[in-house]
Parts: structure tokens; sequence; C-alpha cells
């Protein structure tokens, strides 16, 4: 099956799919709190309702988190 030593060697250097944000990702972090903020705000003045713009801004806020563990 080959050298173990093979194997372990690109399992050390294999970059992980997802990612957690870190305290130095601030232009993700902004990122994520335009699009929330954005969202939530065009919903609450199409609406008027203040907790649909609360729901949508959080669901579009987690997307976007999402979006930016993967990159």
């Amino acid at each position: 099956m080959g050298n173990p030593e093979y194997v372990d060697r690109g399992l050390r250097n294999y970059r992980p799919r997802y990612r957690k944000m870190g305290p130095d990702d601030w232009v993700e972090r902004l990122i994520v709190g335009m699009l929330f903020a954005v969202s939530a705000m065009g919903v609450y003045v199409l609406t008027g309702a203040f907790l649909p713009a609360l729901a949508v801004g959080v669901l579009v806020g987690a997307v976007a988190i999402g979006v930016v563990a993967i990159l």
C-alpha cells in the first residue's frame, strides 16, 4: 500500500476544509456584520416588522459565516 511515512507527510501538510474565524479576521467579521445589518434593515424597511427582519438578518449572517468558513 505504500510507505506509511509518505501518507503521514501528506496528512500533516493537509489544510482543513473549514476553519473558525479567529480574533485577527476583522475583514470577515466586517463582511458578516454588514450583510446582517443591510439585510435586516432592508426587510424592516419593506415590511415594518422587527422580528422577521431580525430573523432574516440572523439567517443571512449564518450563511455568511458558513461561506467565510469555507474560504
